[in-house]
């Protein structure tokens, strides 16, 4: 079961910082726990980004983060956002994405995908 408190953290961030948020999006891809979209020009490509709600208590699985970015990528979010409640689980998801952003491709996913923990998120508006 996904954390209601920090679901709802971070939708009322993303409020507070003028995006159009919605849960439990699934356009397709599979499901991208909160979404936050923004229009900040006419003349400019809509910005959207994905958070997905990492399993806390360390160690997060390589599966996860592989899932949750191609669920991004093929929604087409603009980033992909890992939100952790402990040190332990941050450390994991920065770890998992520098490995996996060493292995090469296209995609630079040190670029795509981030993450911070629930704290980091709810000082942006502080």
């Amino acid at each position: 079961m996904k954390d209601a408190e920090l679901i709802n953290e971070c939708k009322a961030t993303g409020r507070a910082l003028n995006y159009e948020v919605q849960s439990a999006v699934d356009i397709g891809a599979g499901e991208i726990d909160v979404i936050w979209t923004r229009k900040d020009h006419a003349n400019l490509p809509t910005s959207k980004l994905g958070f997905f709600f990492c399993p806390t208590g360390g160690e997060v699985p390589t599966d996860f983060l592989t899932q949750s970015v191609a669920k991004a990528l093929l929604s087409v979010c603009d980033k992909a956002i890992f939100l952790v409640r402990d040190d332990a689980s941050l450390k994991s998801v920065k770890g998992k994405i520098q490995a996996l952003d060493a292995i090469g491709g296209v995609l630079q996913l040190k670029k795509y995908a981030h993450a911070i923990t629930s704290d980091e998120l709810l000082g942006g508006i502080r």
